[in-house]
């Protein structure tokens, strides 16, 4: 299962984002996982893709790649830890999607981390100290600048089918 971080997703959704084609070189590296999205993440990308237009594209994207929300059993522990993870770590000043997606990794060791937050490689842990497993790297040159991407209007299970 990969977790999206909020700036993929967003990039995923707004062809006018600096990551977008990316991302969509990404979706292609990625193209038979699962995916899940945290409620913190999805907050966060409304807020970003804030236009009626915006959201609706979000909401087709989710529904296209099967996203799945990112369960959990026991809020109220979760909320304990999340904070606990926010203070190890406030030097860096992570935000509550960060801390949220640091203790779901923690949780599972199988999650993967589809984000662009270099702190993810570089500084920041799962609560067992160990680096986080990233599903790509945002210089992972894997998108071919020889295919054009597909055009906006092609819903992005389609650019999944056509990119795979």
């Amino acid at each position: 299962m990969i977790l999206i971080d909020t700036t993929p997703l967003v990039a995923l959704c707004d062809p006018r984002d600096g990551l977008h084609k990316t991302a969509l070189g990404h979706l292609k590296h990625l193209a038979r996982s699962q995916f899940a999205v945290s409620e913190p993440v999805l907050s966060e990308a409304c807020f970003h893709l804030s236009a009626p237009s915006q959201r609706q594209r979000l909401r087709r994207t989710l529904d296209d790649l099967e996203v799945e929300p990112a369960s959990v059993s026991d809020d109220g522990s979760l909320w304990q830890e999340v904070f606990d993870w926010l203070n190890k770590y406030a030097d860096h000043q992570p935000d509550w999607a960060d801390g949220y997606l640091a203790v779901l990794c923690s949780r599972d060791r199988s999650y993967k981390l589809w984000t662009y937050d270099i702190e993810f490689r570089t500084t920041l842990r799962r609560r067992d100290e160990n680096y986080f497993m990233l599903a790509c790297e945002r210089d992972q040159n894997i998108f071919d600048p020889r295919i054009e991407p597909p055009g906006e209007t092609v819903h992005l299970v389609e650019q999944r089918d056509l990119l795979a």
